[in-house]
């Protein structure tokens, strides 16, 4: 059996409900009930996992709700590679399955967005200083035809969002330990995520900066970005802070 084969078998044998079939026709069967052992150790430590990346949805919803959520998205969703700290990617996505399908999260419906906040906290965190591209300064060098294919670049720690819920309200509390009463969408709330310097931080944007930054994140060209209006005075700004790190052309122009 090839390596990948054992591998899978052990992943398989490991999950809650899985089978165990494969890997002890590959053990000494006297060490079987030793794999409920694993299985245990197994589901604590990604449920751990969980709870470090998605703190204020444990405290949210309650530590028992909490681990009962991380048992059904761990035993759907086993862990594929070696490096915790990016296990969860997908769990905003299960967590917004159970909010828009159960009657008692009717009032937690922000939950999934919130989650999804603070796996871009995670992202944040783990994200590389800056990237390989060409640097702000080398725009001067560009013909005037070239810089409509421009493509400004944000630094990757940084991620913009949009939401309906005061989610930076919520996250401000719950490290302030305040309390925040939401009980239904009522506007738009703009926000942003980055590591300052060490630490991500939520911080809130007003709609200009908010639509600039976006179509820059979503790689819009300069010419694309004029042909949708986009009001683009706030640039230098960001680039002097360095959230604007440098840029690319347009289809590797």
């Amino acid at each position: 059996m090839r390596l990948a084969e054992w591998q899978d078998s052990f992943i398989q044998a490991l999950r809650q409900g899985g089978s165990d079939e494969a890997l002890l026709s590959l053990v000494n069967p006297a060490q079987a009930s030793r794999l409920d052992i694993y299985r245990n150790n197994s589901l604590q430590a990604l449920t751990a996992t969980l709870s470090i990346s998605f703190p204020i949805s444990l405290q949210l919803v309650g530590e028992v709700c909490f681990n009962q959520l991380a048992k059904d998205y761990i035993q759907s969703n086993p862990m594929r590679e070696m490096n915790l700290n990016y296990y969860g990617e997908t769990f905003p996505a299960f967590i917004k399955q159970i909010v828009d399908t159960r009657r008692e999260f009717s009032k937690v419906k922000y939950l999934p967005q919130l989650a999804y906040l603070e796996w871009s906290l995670q992202l944040s965190y783990y994200a590389a200083d800056t990237l390989d591209c060409l640097p702000i300064t080398s725009i001067a060098e560009l013909t005037e035809a070239q810089h409509q294919d421009v493509v400004l670049l944000l630094r990757p720690d940084i991620s913009i969002h949009h939401s309906t819920y005061p989610l930076f309200d919520i996250w401000h509390a719950h490290y302030q330990d305040e309390h925040v009463a939401i009980d239904k969408p009522q506007a738009d709330y703009f926000f942003s995520v980055s590591r300052d310097p060490f630490k991500p931080l939520v911080k809130p944007l007003v709609a200009v900066d908010y639509h600039l930054l976006n179509a820059i994140s979503a790689g819009a060209s300069l010419g694309r970005m004029t042909e949708l209006g986009i009001d683009m005075s706030p640039l230098p700004t960001w680039i002097a802070k360095a959230w604007v790190c440098g840029f690319c052309l347009r289809d590797g122009q």
